[in-house]
């Protein structure tokens, strides 16, 4: 069951991330608050990574960047090795 979870919480790390990708600049910065909230509820610290996209004030770059996505795969990758 675990591992059904961990896709549904990457299938939402991958949605969000799409929808950052299409976001017009100045909700982008409030909707990369609120995925910074959300990385931190799914993935913990590595999806806290997702507050590093409020430095684009543009809200152009960072949408190239899937960053919780990315955060989750490497949750999921170093879940373990402690």
């Amino acid at each position: 069951m675990g591992w059904l979870i961990t896709i549904f919480k990457l299938i939402i790390s991958l949605l969000f991330d799409l929808l950052d990708f299409i976001m017009p600049p100045g909700i982008g910065t409030i909707y990369d608050i609120l995925g910074g909230f959300l990385g931190l509820w799914l993935w913990g610290v590595p999806g806290g990574l997702q507050f590093l996209e409020i430095i684009d004030f543009t809200d152009r770059i960072d949408g190239f960047l899937p960053t919780l996505t990315l955060a989750g795969i490497y949750s999921i990758i170093t879940r373990g090795k402690d």
